[in-house]
């Protein structure tokens, strides 16, 4: 049994006519109040610091939305592996993927002027002139003071047929430095350009004399011998070659040469071995088309072999000029006049060129373009006085203007 003790009496609480919460709401009213009138009484005053406030809460706010939608910031790639794998090829021989891989980097290695030169003289070795123009131009604008810079702009220019504004850069690279063998070699090869191969002889047998292994100058003497000894030139090249066994142009130089002594088994053998290290080099591809259409017979594979040339290389004059030579042995004349015509298109001044366009206009009955081809041509053929070229578009002419003169 429990026994129950009983509750102490407390008494009844009475509640307050005015809590304290109560109490708090009026009086927190009342500030507001009192602080709304002094600021409208004040608002001259206090309108620029609450714009001030609210400005500020705006741009923090908006700051916060930027940081968080702003993308990951990404690391600079580390240019130095792939310039290693680019001088790799390079050396290789490989100068269409090394000139690749250094396009690639160019952009990360702004101010290094021997990337920009070797773009610029793998341009050169791919037939792409004008690009590599652009980028010797890069070469100078990252050191204004590199000689080479100046002597490989030089080159390019010579090899677009621009021989007198490349004997500026020529002449200036040697202001820069008298004695570089890269601007004096370039400079002999300006002077073959201009009709002066005597000069350029003589400049080429002193620097040989004191730089005897300048490639650029052995390439440049055997340019000069070519216009008269076969054999000379052919001892430049592979001394050249030897030197720098990894530009392929010299390599395709020697082919040449051999197959204009109908050596054509020697001429293979250095265009394959060319192609195998550089697959899509242009000026091989046409050589070794030209070989398969005049020693082989082979015109479908000659076709092949200069349609890759032309996928490689668009704009090289060549290729069209021999891949209508292939379309016309296999009695594809319409194709064939639309390779000529291209290559014209692209600024051919062969005379060649134009006699096979005009002729291929005759054979589809179209006079009135065969002679808008034959009579420049055979103004071209004046102007470099090729007797030759000269008969053979003179005896094509009358068929389409009776009238017309040989001696005219």
């Amino acid at each position: 049994m429990q026994i129950r003790t009983p509750k102490r009496y407390r008494g009844v609480q009475r509640r307050s006519i005015i809590s304290c919460r109560r109490l708090f709401v009026y009086l927190l009213l009342l500030a507001l109040v009192a602080a709304g009138v002094g600021i409208y009484l004040n608002r001259q005053i206090a309108a620029p610091i609450v714009q001030d406030a609210l400005g500020r809460l705006v741009a923090e706010v908006e700051n916060q939305a930027a940081t968080l939608s702003a993308p990951e910031p990404t690391a600079t790639p580390d240019p130095r592996n792939r310039l290693i794998e680019a001088n790799n090829y390079w050396q290789q021989g490989a100068l269409s993927r090394a000139t690749d891989l250094y396009l690639e980097i160019a952009p990360s290695t702004p101010n290094t002027v021997e990337v920009f030169r070797r773009i610029a003289i793998g341009l050169i070795n791919a037939s792409r002139y004008a690009e590599a123009s652009q980028q010797a131009a890069r070469a100078i604008n990252a050191d204004p003071l590199d000689a080479e810079a100046w002597a490989i702009r030089a080159w390019a220019l010579d090899w677009q047929d621009k021989p007198a504004e490349a004997l500026a850069y020529a002449l200036h690279a040697l202001e820069l430095d008298p004695q570089n063998s890269r601007a004096r070699a370039y400079l002999g090869e300006i002077y073959n350009s201009l009709g002066q191969s005597q000069r350029a002889a003589t400049l080429l047998d002193e620097l040989l004399a004191q730089a005897p292994q300048s490639a650029e100058a052995y390439r440049a003497r055997g340019l000069v011998n070519w216009n008269s000894d076969y054999a000379a030139a052919l001892a430049d090249f592979r001394a050249a070659y030897e030197l720098a066994s990894h530009m392929n142009l010299i390599a395709v130089d020697i082919a040449t040469i051999e197959k204009d002594l109908r050596n054509f088994e020697p001429a293979l053998e250095i265009l394959r071995q060319t192609l195998e290290a550089d697959p899509y080099n242009p000026r091989a591809l046409f050589r070794l088309g030209e070989i398969q259409i005049a020693r082989d017979g082979n015109f479908t594979q000659a076709r092949l072999t200069l349609q890759d040339c032309i996928d490689f290389n668009p704009g090289y004059v060549h290729c069209h000029y021999m891949l209508g030579r292939a379309n016309d042995r296999l009695g594809e004349t319409s194709a064939a006049a639309d390779n000529f015509a291209r290559a014209i298109e692209l600024g051919s001044q062969e005379p060649r060129h134009h006699y096979w366009a005009g002729w291929s206009q005759i054979v589809l009955g179209d006079c009135s373009r065969a002679l808008a081809y034959l009579e420049p041509g055979l103004q071209l053929a004046r102007d470099i006085n090729n007797p030759q070229l000269i008969t053979d578009i003179s005896a094509v002419i009358p068929e389409c203007d009776p009238s017309f003169a040989p001696g005219s």
